[in-house]
């Protein structure tokens, strides 16, 4: 139901309304031919393989300003879990009360500039441009979220998502490369080349620098868009606006239900990365490469994930959205109680492809069922759940693992033993009390207007 008259933005073209006949088709090919989303997925995988290089240089950064201090690289990366607590829902109700294009645009130009700074200031101001910068991001995710849908037919949403995460994540290793590249180049400029000292005395200022000329692209393949937006005429009035998007999600029993799902299954991920390195070396006896090939299994894993998740949406999106949920508690309490080697390597697979799954199904369940003019502060809800249920799994079961010694039941656990049960656990019961998703019918109900 709109609160007012649809508004587009001049020189729109229904592109993005393609025939139902065309979304039936399915693929990859269907959604990368409609050329706004074809704009928008390569400025993203450009400005995400750019995003990756500069986080490799903040760490860097921190830790020579600091000179080694590894709780300096733990701030920078807590700092990117906080903001979600304010900015993705206040991001979400500005995505819905402004054009969603000019949004990300004014996103991407601010990063690039604040981002530009990075390589000439102190560890206090460095703090300062990670929060805002991940604030800033926390406007641009749920205006395009929202986007993507108005984007793409609609048989294609699931394919386009999976770009657009494949885009996110999957230039990693071209990152980390790239970074040691740019980091070494900077630190060999001849002294002859204008302002050569200056790129040698800040070996990260060319990752920087990168980064913000990523961000420069972006915003000059979004600024072509043609997004069709229904708006409210209403003007933004912050708090009432945000208590409309929560009463809005508490009332609609699916998207509920969704949330317990995608906060645990965001939680297992946090686990797994908090206490996987600990299980691998103290619990298995392993090596750091054994940690390095847990953590290159799980995003492989992501990788499958990612390319089987059209074929399993045939038995139903919500059904499937719970299993894979079920199946990430499973695996880790597997993990806990059979602590093998290569079976950890295994079980680091199925992880990562049931993860995707469930990040890729969430997303696009919310995109589907969520009204065009709530559509923003649904994606800005989902976004502060990713964030929150990373951070609570991280931070959360890795004191837990951390606290205890070990644990006699009859058979001996360790405290990495005992954190992988916990969230299992968790995870399982958060999975039951997703399990309306799956009710028949319930995507369809109707929300009544606050």
């Amino acid at each position: 139901m709109s609160t007012g008259p649809a508004r587009h933005e001049p020189g729109e073209s229904p592109e993005a309304g393609a025939s139902a006949s065309a979304g039936r088709l399915g693929g990859f090919r269907i959604a990368l031919r409609q050329k706004s989303f074809r704009r928008l997925f390569v400025g993203q995988a450009v400005s995400s393989l750019g995003d990756w290089v500069a986080t490799l240089a903040f760490i860097a950064a921190a830790f020579a300003l600091t000179h080694g201090n590894q709780t300096a690289v733990a701030v920078v990366l807590v700092l990117r879990l906080v903001p979600p607590i304010f900015a993705a829902p206040v991001g979400g109700v500005v995505a819905d009360r402004l054009y969603r294009r000019t949004i990300m645009v004014t996103c991407d130009l601010s990063r690039a500039a604040l981002i530009a700074l990075v390589p000439f200031v102190g560890i206090g101001l460095l703090y300062a441009i990670a929060f805002v910068h991940e604030c800033i991001s926390l406007f641009f995710l749920p205006a395009r979220d929202a986007s993507v849908p108005l984007l793409v037919p609609e048989g294609a949403l699931e394919e386009a998502n999976v770009l657009v995460l494949a885009s996110s994540y999957g230039s990693i290793p071209i990152a980390a490369a790239l970074f040691g590249v740019l980091r070494l180049a900077a630190s060999h400029i001849p002294s002859w080349v204008p302002f050569g000292h200056l790129f040698r005395d800040h070996p990260t200022a060319f990752a920087f620098f990168f980064d913000s000329a990523t961000f420069v692209f972006s915003a000059a393949m979004i600024a072509g868009l043609r997004i069709r937006q229904e708006r409210s005429t209403k003007e933004i009035q912050l708090l009432s606006d945000m208590a409309e998007g929560v009463r809005y999600l508490i009332r609609h029993p699916g998207l509920r239900a969704l949330s317990y799902g995608l906060v645990v299954s965001m939680f297992g991920g946090g686990v797994l990365f908090a206490i996987g390195i600990g299980y691998i070396k103290e619990t298995l006896g392993g090596s750091d490469a054994a940690f390095g090939w847990l953590a290159a299994l799980w995003g492989a894993g992501m990788g499958v994930g990612l390319l089987i998740v059209r074929l399993a949406v045939k038995r139903g999106k919500a059904h499937v959205f719970l299993v894979a949920v079920t199946l990430c508690g499973g695996v880790l309490i597997f993990m806990a109680f059979v602590p093998i080697l290569w079976l950890s390597f295994v079980m680091a697979v199925i992880f990562g492809t049931t993860f995707s799954v469930a990040i890729i199904l969430a997303l696009t369940l919310a995109q589907e069922v969520a009204e065009d003019r709530i559509r923003g502060r649904v994606m800005g809800a989902v976004q502060t759940l990713f964030r929150v249920g990373l951070g609570l799994g991280a931070l959360g079961i890795g004191a837990v693992a951390h606290s205890i010694g070990e644990v006699h039941v009859g058979i001996t656990l360790d405290g990495n033993q005992v954190g992988l049960i916990v969230g299992g656990v968790l995870i399982l019961l958060g999975a039951l009390a997703s399990s309306g998703v799956t009710r028949q019918g319930l995507w369809a109900q109707e929300t009544t207007p606050p």
